[in-house]
């Protein structure tokens, strides 16, 4: 199918039920096939839990976030004069609230892109947290890593909005913490998919008893229409607007989460939380589709998705049907591809890796010679734990634009609110280290976190395009990529770019998806003939699992105009003004 026609199909399908209504079978583990996909009669697509369906223009300011009250306080604070950088800060905060199980606080750090339109340039920030100096292979172990008092490593997210802010915001903390503020005292509305993430983390929760008095104070979960209020998570804003935010680090709020987690054997001591900065990095950067793509480098997983974009950069995508067999075979081959160097390579230590050559075109050519036509080749490598995440991005009226991609790691993160402090904290050692000795991120104390976030910039002809970040652990480098190759290649708006079905590799555990234990899963929507054909070159194909979530801006570079989308698969839905 040659692109124009491809577009008008795609667009057409999309659009309405063909694409996003049909549905597998729903059980976990079970091959696909074409006979098992049937139009709902209910109403109910399973993935599609959120209410973002169109992309919203604006000519002043946008913002996408997962979550619909962070994409209103981003834009409200464009709307009082902010930039872009103090929107998306608002956001961050604002999401540790009404989505408190993937960010906030004592999140594990993330990743930050910022296009400077002043300067029209990029630049990265890169605010993973470290292990405690007290953590080691010989006092934890994978339960240890998963959740409870040892679990947490610095957090980095918090320090990560305080330099951004300080750096190129034009508002004060406390301007852009009042909308998350009055939130967390007023209360925000329980949605089902608030309720699908609380209820699978039902049991974690009722472990930790300052986390049951929040989020079970019946002794359940809480219902979809329920208001959640947060007065302890309030406080602690309104403590650190007034005394400033390294107060975090270095003083009393500090002394109460470390004491807290001391009186109960955890590992994180206030000279870890002293001794933590976070790190301006300059972005790495390619070609693609004739666009110029600016991501960070290693530890995040930009480096993995240039390569395997640069890899499909060599195929004909203009010709190519993006919902066909051979595009599809080559996307996941490709993918599988640069997460064989990803997992040999990528870490958040300071080691020499080899950057240059993994996202060169001359290697793209070589490993494109690894793809058989005709059967998925054999990949084999060493598992890299990983869970969730949120991602969320903004776009002002002066031309600066934000990718940022934060998390707790888990649903919940370890799953402990630090005492009467009301901030969860993560689980980063889950998702930044292992206990495989000679692997590249075995834990060590004081190291810093691997992170699988892959925010990205987008450029043509010097001049902005878009800023799009994912969640979804390693479907994040698939997840953007494929929302590019649709931005670019597929010449789709940010909304639908986003919001059409995916092709993902992965595995079941969180694990790196490279072994012969990996599956494929489509989801609903790509034509029948297709599951059949992959399956018959070697994919193993069960049903849709994690989808990721993917949040973006996009500006028209003649009108400056501004338009958001966001993942109907999350509870997000971009604002514009």
């Amino acid at each position: 199918m040659k692109r124009r026609q491809f577009l008008a199909a795609s667009a057409t399908a999309a659009a309405g039920t063909s694409i996003l209504g049909c549905r597998p079978s729903e059980t976990a583990g079970d091959a696909i096939s074409p006979a098992q996909w049937s139009l709902p009669t209910d109403g109910d697509v399973p993935g599609l839990l959120g209410t973002a369906h169109h992309a919203v223009w604006g000519q002043r300011g946008v913002t996408a976030a997962a979550d619909y009250y962070a994409s209103l306080a981003g834009t409200h604070i464009m709307m009082q004069g902010g930039n872009a950088i103090d929107a998306i800060v608002a956001a961050a905060a604002t999401l540790n609230v009404s989505e408190p199980y993937m960010s906030g606080l004592g999140g594990f750090g993330g990743f930050m892109l910022i296009h400077l339109a002043e300067e029209n340039r990029v630049v990265g920030l890169d605010c993973l947290g470290r292990s405690p100096a007290a953590s080691s292979p010989d006092n934890m172990t994978l339960s240890d890593f998963e959740a409870g008092y040892k679990a947490p490593i610095v957090p980095g997210a918090f320090k990560g909005w305080l330099a951004a802010l300080e750096r190129y915001g034009t508002m004060s903390l406390g301007d852009v913490l009042e909308p998350a503020i009055e939130l967390a005292e007023d209360g925000f509305v329980f949605s089902k998919f608030d309720k699908l993430h609380t209820d699978g983390s039902a049991e974690k929760l009722g472990r930790f008893p300052t986390t049951a008095a929040v989020f079970m104070p019946n002794g359940r979960t809480p219902r979809v229409g329920e208001i959640i209020k947060q007065p302890d998570l309030a406080a602690s804003m309104r403590h650190l607007a007034r005394v400033g935010g390294e107060d975090f680090y270095r003083g009393e709020l500090g002394d109460r989460i470390v004491g807290f987690l001391a009186e109960n054997g955890g590992h994180l001591s206030k000279a870890d939380l002293e001794g933590f900065e976070v790190e301006w990095r300059e972005p790495i950067t390619t070609t693609f589709q004739g666009h110029d793509l600016y991501a960070m480098p290693p530890g995040s997983c930009g480096m993995t998705m240039f390569q395997a974009l640069n890899i499909m950069d060599g195929f004909d995508l203009a010709n190519m049907d993006l919902y066909g067999t051979e595009f599809a075979h080559a996307w996941l081959e490709a993918n599988k591809l640069a997460l064989i160097d990803d997992d040999r390579y990528n870490t958040g230590k300071d080691v020499d890796i080899p950057v240059d050559r993994i996202i060169s075109k001359a290697y793209a050519e070589e490993q494109r010679l690894e793809i058989s036509p005709t059967q998925i080749a054999s990949f084999e490598g060493s598992p890299l734990p990983f869970h969730g995440t949120t991602s969320l991005s903004a776009s002002d009226r002066w031309g600066n634009a934000v990718a940022f991609t934060q998390s707790l790691v888990s649903v919940y993160g370890s799953g402990v609110i630090a005492g009467d402090t009301g901030i969860f904290l993560n689980n980063g050692h889950t998702f930044g280290f292992v206990l495989e000795e000679g692997h590249v991120n075995y834990l060590e104390g004081g190291q810093k976190a691997k992170g699988v976030m892959t925010p990205c910039i987008v450029m043509k002809d010097g001049d902005l395009v878009a800023a799009v970040g994912a969640a979804g652990g390693y479907t994040i480098p698939q997840t953007v990529g494929q929302t590019i190759t649709k931005l670019t290649a597929g010449e789709m708006d940010i909304q639908l770019a986003i919001a059409s079905p995916r092709m993902l590799v992965n595995r079941g555990g969180g694990r790196t998806p490279i072994p012969e234990d990996s599956v494929t899963y489509l989801e609903r929507g790509f034509p029948p003939h297709v599951y059949d054909e992959l399956a018959a070159r070697g994919h193993h194909l069960e049903a849709p699992g994690n989808p990721g979530g993917v949040q973006g801006v996009y500006r028209d570079a003649e009108t400056g105009a501004m338009a958001g989308g966001s993942d109907p698969r999350r509870d997000g839905h971009a604002i514009a003004w």
